[in-house]
């Protein structure tokens, strides 16, 4: 999953960009409002972190903007803002969810966590599809309970897969959603953590190529 951080406190844009990291996630960071508005009109994210105070343009206008042009991304505000009337209108301007600083990095981690799984429409924290199971809060996967070790990139491409059941998508897709501008990922670099995925996994990832589109994960007849 890849993350935009629009956070123009150094110190804090950086906590978060290192806690999200190391909770999975492919994370950009940009400090500006009209740099972010500018972005979001042509790279996709998974889910957006957005301050209000920023330079160029404030949050909630940005926000607006997001809204206007029909943009359904999720949206998780973090600001200073925390009179009720500011949070009232962060969340009916079009915020998914909103949270005052301070805060606990931790917390932002697990709304981020949720926030996902509802715009993926996997309510559970836990992803199952035949014996595989994935912990989405752990990033743990199991077969039928026995705990199988993957290459973070490994899982991370799985997560993707998981979440996509039943539609084709490409390796230019998967590498768009796991990837950020500090680590960005060849296309031809999925071919190779697909290949290893069905390796150690076998029959349990019924995952079917597609010639000249991508992948299917066939959906569970059970």
């Amino acid at each position: 999953m890849r993350i935009l951080i629009l956070e123009d406190n150094l110190t804090l844009a950086n906590g978060l960009k290192s806690a999200l990291e190391q909770a999975g996630y492919a994370v950009d960071l940009l400090h500006d409002g009209q740099q972010g508005a500018n972005l979001l009109k042509f790279q996709v994210y998974d889910l957006l972190l957005l301050d209000l105070g920023l330079p160029s343009i404030d949050g909630i206008d940005l926000l607006r903007q997001l809204r206007r042009a029909n943009n359904a991304l999720p949206v998780l505000i973090i600001s200073a803002r925390d009179q009720l009337d500011h949070r009232i209108e962060g969340l009916d301007v079009g915020a998914d969810d909103y949270i005052c600083k301070p805060f606990e990095l931790d917390e932002v981690v697990a709304r981020t966590r949720a926030l996902l799984r509802r715009s993926t429409q996997k309510a559970e924290p836990v992803i199952q599809h035949g014996r595989l199971e994935f912990a989405t809060v752990n990033r743990q996967l199991t077969v039928d309970g026995n705990d199988i070790e993957l290459h973070r990139r490994e899982l991370s491409v799985l997560e993707y897969i998981l979440t996509h059941p039943g539609r084709v998508i490409s390796k230019e897709q998967i590498a768009e959603h796991i990837s950020s501008f500090d680590d960005d990922i060849n296309p031809v670099a999925i071919e190779t953590y697909i290949s290893r995925l069905r390796k150690k996994l076998g029959e349990d990832l019924n995952l079917k190529t597609v010639r000249g589109l991508g992948y299917l994960l066939e959906l569970n007849n059970d």
